[in-house]
């Protein structure tokens, strides 16, 4: 099954991504992502709330 993050998920119109409850609140706040594959973006982090959190993801989501 294919896994997308909160970004991709939206762009596709996607009720949500899959990729939410991977790590807590707390390993967020210490910046300790988990590592994933997004069928959009490739291999990036996401926090715990499954946003894409990565500056070097394909479709930039990351950058700010």
């Amino acid at each position: 099954m294919a896994n997308f993050c909160n970004q991709c998920a939206d762009e596709l119109k996607f009720p949500n991504g899959d990729l939410a409850g991977l790590s807590t609140p707390e390993q967020t706040e210490q910046k300790l992502y988990c590592i994933v594959l997004c069928e959009g973006c490739g291999t990036i982090q996401v926090d715990h709330l499954g946003n894409c959190i990565s500056d070097d993801c394909l479709k930039q989501h990351g950058v700010k």
